[in-house]
């Protein structure tokens, strides 16, 4: 009895020791995944290319905004208190549409009594031209009548377009963009009823300077970006151009839209345009690739390559064309600037160049 005790007892201490072996065999493989784990490649591998001098073309960068280029403000022709509002800022409306309607109790019954006046004078006038023809009235007396009937048809007139101006309608296609009343409100003649913007078609404004106007062409290609819409070009072209500078010296071009996504700009959002032109720049300049840009374009930064490190640097750039960037500032001819891989970059890190 006492040896089957001890058997047992060797049996749990045995199987005890393996679990412990167990547990500590899965704990030091455990660790050295771990440690696996925390080995990080030292070096991250990117795609170079050299800053160069090279002719090209004399492209424009400039900024401006986007406008509808339908805007337009509605005012009051009749004098009156407004009795009905149907629209309001921010409501699509469609030529024709009725915003709000102004008071027209008295139009309405100086209307009706024009135009009473009005068959008067009518049977008036086809008297008087019997009588002028039978002699019975003088052709004086008769042309009198004929300018009382005259006046009468313009008093109508002017009384029915009255009628008519005290129903305020949408004068285009487009957006309620602000409205000036209320129910209530007294309108006079000449007061601002609301502004409307059209739906249908946008452009985009820039005022260049004197150097740079005798570049530029109608119908020269613009790329237009956002900072609010990064990753995505709009495309238009050169509609007008400005023959009057302003005070600046500057001059007004207006870029017609073309680009079948330009529904999701809105007008007064700022934007950057490069128009591209046939200009020709003379002397060398010094480029970048566009790829190597890692901010946006209002705050340029590439990566540079130095004893196999990456290293951001700030540049000031001028005119693009195509994919290159001429550079003015913060490069030199030679430099290495990563063009791909600078998602997994940081200052300082080391590099190894693939091609």
């Amino acid at each position: 009895m006492k040896t089957k005790k001890i058997v047992n007892i060797l049996i749990v201490v045995a199987i005890i020791g393996l679990v412990i072996w167990k547990l500590i065999s899965n704990k030091k493989e455990m660790d050295e995944v771990a440690a696996r784990s925390l080995i990080v490649n030292p070096t991250v591998p990117v795609r170079v290319e050299q800053v160069r001098m090279q002719s090209v073309a004399g492209n424009i960068n400039v900024n401006g905004r986007i406008q509808a280029a339908n805007e337009v403000t509605l005012y009051s022709k009749v004098q009156g208190i407004v009795l009905t509002k149907f629209k309001k800022t921010g409501d699509l409306v469609s030529k024709g549409t009725v915003i709000a309607q102004i008071e027209n109790n008295v139009v309405k019954e100086s209307l009706s009594l024009a135009r009473m006046n009005l068959a008067n004078a009518e049977m008036d006038v086809e008297r008087y031209k019997k009588l002028a023809d039978a002699g019975a009235v003088t052709q004086r007396e008769y042309e009198a009548i004929l300018m009382t009937y005259r006046e009468t048809q313009r008093a109508v007139t002017k009384l029915q377009d009255q009628l008519n101006n005290t129903t305020l309608v949408s004068p285009i296609n487009g957006v309620l963009e602000k409205d000036y009343f209320e129910e209530g409100t007294l309108l006079s003649v000449g007061s601002e009823v609301a502004d409307f913007i059209g739906s249908s078609q946008l452009k985009a404004v820039f005022n260049i300077t004197e150097s740079d106007v005798y570049r530029i062409r109608k119908g020269d290609k613009v790329i237009l970006t956002s900072d609010i819409l990064p990753g995505n070009e709009f495309t238009g072209v050169v509609d007008v151009i400005g023959s009057r500078s302003n005070s600046l010296l500057n001059y007004q071009i207006e870029v017609k839209m073309t680009d079948k996504n330009v529904g999701i700009l809105k007008a007064g959002m700022y934007v950057l345009a490069m128009i591209e032109t046939d200009y020709l720049i003379d002397n060398k300049q010094l480029i970048v690739n566009r790829a190597a840009i890692i901010e946006s374009l209002k705050n340029p930064e590439v990566y540079v390559i130095r004893n196999n490190k990456a290293y951001k640097q700030k540049i000031t750039i001028g005119a693009i064309s195509d994919n290159y960037i001429t550079v003015t500032d913060g490069l030199e001819e030679g430099n290495q600037v990563v063009v791909a891989g600078q998602i997994n970059l940081v200052d300082s890190r080391e590099v190894t160049i693939v091609k």
